[in-house]
């Protein structure tokens, strides 16, 4: 295990986006053996690390080098739009019994990217199926992930590193609605699935709104800070104003006559097209019947 104590805290999205790079490869591939490569990235205060986002690189399978200009360009691209983003490792994928173990392939592509970071994290993702099936044989949890992240330790040896998984409040809500059975989702229309949405952002709106109410509240119980209670009056005056209600309801009421008037269109010009149809069979019967 790791000695430096640092603390990381890794995002579902990076392990989302790992999975889904290797999935596109093990198909354009044609393998199970496809080994993906990609770089970290996020944010590091102090001992604390936050791996929040990833994106792929290229490598050269007969130089067994990654594409180092290529990285640079998406990297300075990153940073600049992200700029309290920053390089924190890389990772990659492995089908071997133990992802503990490093290969000389991986030593190599690690002293690669040490150029971008003096001690780059490296997260290896173990995607064998068998492994999975022999871990769930022996009681693990499928809740466990076969994922390891290392670093250098100071004799230069890849040590595991202990970290967690934890979503943002934006995230979870992404993830609670990705993560739904697909079978499932095949009954519920596109508007239902909306409707899930916005719901989420409701409540989550309603908690925040909830935590401002119960902080007004407690006023009398605490210091006075103008510089918090100006960041309220300016959450405040972003609400819309809803004080007129008999507006709100006219405007609700209109919009769901537009959409029940669409509705009955389309069906009306269902009818209408099944009633030409129906009329084209006939008259050909008729022509038939003539000669």
């Amino acid at each position: 295990m790791s000695t430096s104590g640092i603390t990381i805290t890794l995002s579902p999205l990076v392990i989302m986006n790992i999975t889904d790079h290797y999935t596109r490869m093990r198909y354009i591939k044609e393998s199970l053996e496809a080994k993906v490569f990609g770089v970290l990235l996020g944010k590091q205060e102090g001992k604390n690390i936050r791996v929040l986002h990833s994106f792929e690189t290229k490598f050269d399978e007969e130089q067994m080098a990654i594409d180092k200009p290529y990285t640079n360009r998406r990297l300075t691209s990153y940073t600049k739009l992200f700029d309290d983003f920053e390089f924190l490792g890389w990772y990659t994928t492995c089908t071997s019994e133990s992802e503990e173990d490093s290969s000389e392939l991986e030593q190599s592509v690690y002293k690669q990217f040490e150029v971008f970071r003096e001690n780059p994290l490296f997260l290896k993702m173990n995607v064998s199926l068998e492994r999975r099936l022999e871990e769930e044989k022996k009681g693990h949890s499928k809740k466990d992930m076969s994922l390891s992240i290392f670093e250098k330790n100071d004799t230069k040896k890849l040590v595991k590193c202990d970290y967690m998984v934890e979503p943002t409040e934006t995230e979870r809500i992404a993830l609670d609605d990705a993560k739904k059975d697909i079978s499932s989702a095949k009954d519920k229309s596109q508007l239902s699935v909306n409707l899930t949405t916005t719901l989420n952002s409701i409540k989550l709106l309603r908690k925040s709104v909830m935590s401002l109410i119960q902080m007004i509240q407690n006023m009398p119980e605490i210091k006075k800070n103008h510089e918090i209670m100006r960041q309220i009056t300016s959450i405040c005056n972003r609400l819309p104003l809803v004080s007129d209600k008999n507006e709100y309801s006219g405007e609700l009421f209109t919009e769901y006559s537009d959409i029940l008037l669409i509705n009955q269109l389309g069906v009306l010009n269902k009818a209408v097209e099944q009633v030409q149809e129906f009329n084209g069979h006939k008259t050909l019967k008729s022509i038939e019947e003539i000669f």
